[in-house]
């Protein structure tokens, strides 16, 4: 891991000599105009820092281009799903957790955020269907804030690992074993998911989306997690470890109540 970071940040290192050679002969071409000071934190902030970092994250990113492979686990898990006026949506996603491949059971925490139109219903119904390997279980939380509906589940997760899924997110059918297989086999404190725009081949704007998931969220992700770090669990789609999630927001409220 050592070796392919430095690696990468050598490669990168590369570009950024030959940019600098290039630049410097653009600044000398053009300095009669303007301050050198002044082109080079231009050059450097809008083209050179950015660059390099980009390069790094390329190099990094070829260079563990194949995903690691984890042992299948069974462990049961609970999925926290966050709805606030999604009666159309909610029904998609939950269908969506009942088709996992995943080799244990999934709990489903459907929170119900003071919805004003017929979520209630629309996960009662899904309540109601049933089906083997997952349950859903209905959870009011009439307080606004997805903060608050996150901590109402939250308080009712019993497994030693939990999701966080977006209404409107709906998970392929390997989704949950794959990043169950991650969280377990690596001990992690928490996992986050690759997202993509669901119609990603659709109109000019839809393909630009995707591109943009793919260039600044998941490359991102990809770098980050070859390192085994992240700097954002989204609540979209990401696995957390509930011991260290619990320990970590007591720390929290200790340190609060100190500074008071």
């Amino acid at each position: 891991m050592k070796t392919r970071f430095v690696v990468s940040v050598g490669l990168a290192g590369v570009w950024l000599a030959v940019s600098l050679y290039l630049a410097a002969g653009r600044v000398r071409a053009i300095g009669g105009a303007l301050p050198p000071g002044y082109l080079w934190w231009a050059i450097g902030g809008m083209a050179l820092l950015p660059g390099f970092l980009m390069s790094a994250m390329f190099f990094s990113n070829l260079l563990h281009r194949r995903a690691p492979r984890h042992p299948r686990t069974d462990e049961p898990v609970t999925v926290i799903l966050c709805a606030r006026n999604e009666e159309t949506n909610i029904p998609l996603a939950i269908r969506a957790l009942r088709r996992q491949q995943y080799a244990g059971h999934i709990h489903i925490l459907a929170v119900d955020n003071g919805s004003t139109d017929g979520t209630r219903r629309a996960i009662l119904a899904q309540q109601a269907a049933g089906g083997p390997g997952c349950t859903v279980e209905y959870v009011a939380c009439p307080v606004p804030g997805k903060a608050n509906a996150l901590n109402a589940g939250l308080a009712r997760v019993r497994t030693p690992h939990f999701l966080t899924v977006d209404a409107d997110t709906w998970l392929e059918e390997n989704a949950v074993q794959r990043i169950m297989d991650h969280i377990v086999a690596r001990n992690s404190a928490c996992v986050a998911g690759n997202l993509f725009a669901a119609n990603g081949r659709g109109s000019f704007w839809a393909r630009m989306q995707n591109y943009d998931y793919l260039l600044s969220i998941a490359a991102v992700k990809r770098f980050q997690g070859s390192y085994r770090s992240t700097l954002v669990a989204q609540g979209a789609f990401s696995a957390y470890n509930t011991a260290a999630l619990h320990g970590y927001l007591t720390g929290l409220a200790n340190r609060k109540e100190a500074w008071k």
